[in-house]
């Protein structure tokens, strides 16, 4: 037998109480769209237009207060397509500028490359080692910046100067030449293919 402060008899308790809730709450919800479906009649005034709709004025209420927030998205949308023009115009230009450091620091390593081998060849001539060399002689590479020497070769490249010449008269390796030109190559058609 069940006690009547036991849990067991007020957990029966909850549950009828829940299930007659549930009950009361479909019929309730059937009742309103019972309710909903059946047509508004509509009056018609002595001109033969129809009185104000509840359902178009609410729509149109809609329609209004949706209009301020569809300018506002499309206002952002313009502002962020102009920030992501002005990002790529900025990542070109590190990337230019990235692309020009790169290319001296290769004329730079090639060089250094060029003057290394420059000096082994040397020391296995003579059999001399590194340090008896004087300095002016292992370093007669020509200085200057790399950027000087770049424009050097291009402009001489535009004259229809061969590489083979244009690494004579500049006294720098073939393979820095060459590097010059192709990378101002691939330059200039990157930009073609950016427009």
């Amino acid at each position: 037998m069940i006690r009547i402060f036991s849990v067991e008899f007020w957990m029966m308790v909850l549950f009828f109480i829940n299930f007659f809730l549930v009950l009361f709450v479909f019929a309730i919800i059937r009742k309103m769209n019972q309710l909903r479906i059946r047509p508004v009649p509509q009056s018609v005034d002595s001109e033969g237009e129809k009185e104000n709709d509840p359902v178009r004025d609410t729509a149109s209420d809609i329609i209004d207060m949706l209009e301020p927030l569809v300018r506002d998205s499309r206002d952002a949308a313009i502002q962020f397509e102009e920030q992501i023009k002005d990002k790529k115009r900025l990542l070109k230009g590190l990337n230019d500028a990235l692309d020009s450091r790169i290319i001296n620091i290769n004329l730079l390593l090639s060089r250094a490359d060029a003057m290394q081998k420059k000096i082994e060849e040397r020391q296995a001539e003579s059999g001399r080692i590194f340090a008896a060399l004087p300095r002016e002689e292992a370093l007669d590479i020509p200085t200057g910046n790399a950027a000087n020497h770049q424009d050097q070769i291009l402009n001489m490249y535009n004259r229809k100067y061969d590489i083979d010449t244009i690494a004579q008269r500049l006294s720098i390796p073939k393979g820095e030449v060459q590097l010059v030109v192709d990378l101002k190559k691939k330059f200039l058609e990157m930009e073609k293919n950016s427009r």
